[in-house]
């Protein structure tokens, strides 16, 4: 079983209603935006996606409503992790009846696996509930707190889990990412998942990289792309340096990074509402300076165009 994912992966915000619902009339437009950027390929429920902030119900709603608007142009991962197994493999037999082009899971982040070992147990067991869709393992120690190698983790695999075809790599370990890439001679497909060193990590050898500001700034790092494509590092380092700014200036509001780029969707007509607690949403004075710094630094000139 193989898969490959190339280019830009974004991983959707989940819209939300004013009242904190969930507001599923705005994904058709939103993977629209996402198609005509030249996003190819969407990882929805995930961090961005404030995923584990989800009932199981809502997770379930949200990924059936992205496959209704979208087709093979914009294929569809679902982030099926848990801390509860059952609900894990209920997310993952689901994704495969409404036709996931995979599934994601990272490790549970409150009982955590202590053994490299133990972690596979449990993605054994998510990926056996749908044994014909792609598996990815989520590999995020910032949010997990679980950091083995994942070097490790391949090498032991194989024979474990028949549908692994890869990881989402979100994490700043270029060696361990290095190692990845060139386990079982390339086998497997490493999505890297740090915006900010996207360039690093295409230096080593990723060709594929799900990350949160693609929703916005994909003409940006498709920039990037092109210039190591024809050998221009300048170039590709100066629209790496300018991500750098852009995420800077969002990590910059007084709110998460999430909460600051959540709010800018709807400055290109995508609302994607409030985020939910324990999260907090900017004002409006946070998010008129956040206007600011962002044009100072020419963010509308390279920043998704709104669709119609």
């Amino acid at each position: 079983m193989q898969n490959r994912f190339r280019g830009l992966v974004a991983a959707p915000f989940t819209p939300f209603n004013a009242d904190r619902s969930i507001n599923l009339d705005v994904i058709p437009g939103y993977a629209r935006l996402l198609k005509e950027n030249g996003v190819g390929a969407a990882f929805v429920c995930g961090t961005t996606g404030e995923g584990l902030s989800l009932t199981l119900e809502e997770r379930l709603a949200v990924s059936a409503k992205w496959m209704e608007s979208t087709d093979e142009t914009l294929p569809v991962i679902v982030h099926v992790g848990h801390t509860c197994l059952e609900d894990a493999r209920k997310l993952a037999a689901h994704a495969a009846q409404i036709g996931a082009a995979a599934i994601s899971a990272l490790a549970p982040m409150f009982f955590k696996p202590r053994t490299v070992d133990e972690l596979l147990d449990w993605c054994e067991a998510v990926a056996s509930a749908a044994p014909n869709l792609p598996f990815y393992y989520y590999n995020i120690p910032s949010m997990t707190g679980v950091a083995f190698p994942v070097a490790d983790f391949l090498a032991r695999a194989a024979d474990r889990i028949p549908s692994l075809v890869g990881v989402k790599y979100t994490h700043e370990d270029l060696p361990d990412y290095r190692a990845c890439a060139a386990a079982a001679a390339g086998r497997y497909d490493i999505l890297f998942g740090r915006d900010e060193l996207l360039l690093e990590g295409w230096k080593e050898g990723a060709r594929g990289a799900v990350g949160s500001t693609y929703n916005y700034a994909a003409p940006l790092y498709l920039r990037l792309l092109t210039a190591l494509e024809h050998g221009d590092e300048a170039t590709a380092r100066r629209w790496q340096d300018t991500a750098i700014k852009m995420i800077a200036i969002c990590n910059g509001t007084g709110v998460t990074h999430l909460a600051a780029s959540k709010a800018l969707m709807a400055m290109l007509g995508v609302d994607c509402g409030p985020v939910r607690l324990p999260l907090v949403q900017p004002s409006e004075m946070q998010l008129t300076t956040l206007r600011a710094k962002l044009t100072e630094i020419g963010f509308f000139e390279f920043a998704c165009r709104p669709v119609a």
